[in-house]
């Protein structure tokens, strides 16, 4: 994937006022950097709720893996809603983002010279203290350190990025802000102005989709995403994002050949896991979906697609009842505010009082 890369930021960083330095890295870099800008393919949405909650972690990593003197740069996407939000840990790798709307969310954690770790975190009241604050630790060994970490590439820039105008970039990063403020209509209109300032600008052109994606106009979703990878046909971002939204159309076997490119190319991403299994689920091959669903447990166990719903499902067809029962227990440790909640309860009940799941198990149908 082509995109803004650590040496040409770290030259605007050195120009930029200290005041709109986070501001501007968060919105200029890591957006283009990583699939964090994702799809929304899980049913199985966090109720909405009017109480705000503050987000509050620390990241704590092997010796040697941060250079003395540096610090985290920590951004926060919306899965459920459009939202983009960014903030720097102190030395101590301590991080908080106030004033979220119960969800959940995809977590990076970008580590200077080093790259980044992408997680899920459902921000929600289970996990919330009485004041509506939750902290979480971020610990990594060297084992899985290694398995995480997304290398960033720091080679030269691309023709195509360095033709994108000041303008463009100026729209594009009004339109993060729009997103911060939850305002979607704003950042459509300004990523739309980006888009007709330089017809060339994939990266404004996946976020336009993504925002789609979201509102559920997968046909512009579509066109959004294809439009990218023609600019930039090894574009990781847009491939992973349009294998998603042809699920969501309900197109398997095209999204097939898509999740495969995009699960060859990282095979250490989740969500290219997820979906490349999903394919596999629309296509009843329960042998391989159950690879990559169990693959993408291991990658992030709270992944915003769920796995443990379409892993019980798949052991309950086998009347593996035992197994399809810790996937459900595993379902709510990590979601225990989504809004199947009350079923996937319901569902364990039946199943320790041995009878079939019923009506109220979880749908074995891929997410859309």
């Amino acid at each position: 994937m082509l995109s803004l890369l650590p040496r040409q930021i770290a030259r605007w960083r050195f120009r930029s006022k200290p005041k709109a330095l986070a501001g501007k890295l968060v919105r200029i870099c890591l957006p283009l950097t990583v699939d964090l800008l994702l799809l929304v393919i899980s049913s199985f949405a966090v109720e909405p709720a009017k109480k705000l909650l503050e987000f509050r972690g620390s990241v704590t990593l092997p010796a040697g893996a941060l250079s003395r003197g540096r610090r985290l740069s920590i951004s926060l996407f919306g899965v459920d809603t459009p939202y983009t939000g960014h903030a720097w840990s102190d030395f101590q790798g301590r991080f908080r983002f106030p004033d979220l709307a119960p969800g959940s969310y995809t977590l990076s954690i970008y580590i200077p010279n080093n790259g980044e770790i992408v997680e899920t975190v459902d921000i929600t009241k289970s996990f919330s203290d009485s004041k509506g604050r939750m902290e979480r630790k971020f610990e990594f060994n060297e084992e899985r350190l290694r398995l995480l970490l997304r290398p960033v590439s720091q080679d030269v820039v691309s023709v195509r990025v360095l033709g994108i105008s000041g303008k463009a970039r100026g729209e594009y990063e009004k339109a993060q802000l729009r997103l911060q403020r939850q305002d979607v209509d704003g950042a459509i209109q300004h990523l739309e102005k980006a888009v007709a300032l330089s017809p060339r600008f994939a990266e404004a052109l996946n976020n336009l989709g993504t925002i789609y994606f979201q509102r559920r106009e997968y046909a512009k979703a579509e066109h959004s995403f294809r439009q990218a990878l023609e600019l930039d046909p090894q574009a990781y971002v847009p491939l992973v994002n349009l294998g998603g939204t042809l699920l969501a159309m309900g197109r398997a076997k095209e999204a097939l050949a898509i999740n495969l490119r995009a699960q060859k190319a990282r095979p250490n991403d989740a969500l290219a896991n997820a979906q490349l299994a999903f394919s596999y689920l629309f296509l009843h091959d329960d042998e391989n979906a159950l690879t990559y669903l169990r693959l993408t447990k291991e990658l992030d166990p709270a992944h915003f697609t769920h796995p443990e719903i379409s892993l019980a499902k798949i052991y309950m067809h086998r009347s593996e009842r035992a197994a399809a029962l810790r996937e459900l227990k595993d379902f709510l440790e990590y979601h225990p505010d989504s809004s199947q909640a009350p079923d996937v309860r319901a569902a364990i009940e039946r199943l320790q009082n041995g009878q079939q799941p019923g009506p109220a198990s979880p749908n074995s149908k891929p997410p859309s």
